[in-house]
């Protein structure tokens, strides 16, 4: 087989994967990870079962793959986006605005992903939740890291509690979620204006270095 008959075997390998994974996102956004079967995903696709299990192997790693993926989209949509930002509390604002745009507008059916995840496997043990926790905590190390950074930037006030603080956002979050399903349109901005305000009453009007000049003038 010559090269270009393998890498264009290879990307329709990669094509057939993303449109199988498409179709697995649609259904698992609505009715959970579980709700994945190998039959299922092949007739939603128009494909044959073999295909996928080709492709993926069996029903779990499906679903992790299928996992994988939406985080792929909530990064490139919530987190890269924010981490641009110029200062760290930018950053952590637009990353908070990034997210309720993301539930609003329904890029998922089912809202973030992650917290249905969390919910549907917390006692259900395994290499699924083992996936879905290792990106819970890696979200949560993200968010306190971005939240230190603040600080001592001194954009937050130095007594900040940030593991307290990142866990107060995150349930601003999972509340949002339930809400923004139910159709409580209210609750849904009110969490998120709640946690624009939580971010700026723990801020600083001016940077610690701005704040070092001002009292050395004194």
């Amino acid at each position: 087989m010559t090269t270009e008959e393998t890498d264009g075997r290879r990307l329709r390998g990669e094509r057939s994967r993303a449109h199988i994974l498409d179709h697995a996102i649609a259904i698992a956004s609505i009715d959970g990870l579980s709700g994945l079967t190998i039959g299922r995903v092949a007739t939603e696709a128009g494909v044959s079962k073999g295909n996928i299990t080709v492709l993926f192997g069996d029903k779990e790693a499906l679903q992790i793959a299928t996992l994988d993926r939406v985080m792929e989209q909530f990064r490139s949509a919530v987190v890269v986006p924010a981490s641009t930002r110029r200062t760290p509390l930018d950053r952590l604002l637009a990353w908070v605005d990034n997210w309720f745009a993301f539930v609003e507008q329904r890029v998922l059916p089912g809202g973030c992903f992650l917290n249905s995840a969390s919910s549907e496997y917390r006692a259900r043990p395994g290499q699924i939740r083992d996936a879905i926790n290792h990106y819970r905590h890696a979200g949560q190390a993200r968010l306190q890291e971005w939240l230190e950074a603040a600080r001592q930037a001194g954009q937050l006030r130095d007594e900040t509690d940030v593991p307290a603080l990142a866990f107060a956002l995150l349930a601003f979050q999972a509340s949002a979620n339930v809400a923004s399903l139910m159709g409580d349109t209210a609750q849904f901005k009110l969490a998120h204006n709640q946690s624009r305000r939580l971010l700026l009453e723990h801020g600083h009007s001016r940077p610690r270095s701005a704040r070092r000049k001002v009292a050395a003038t004194r």
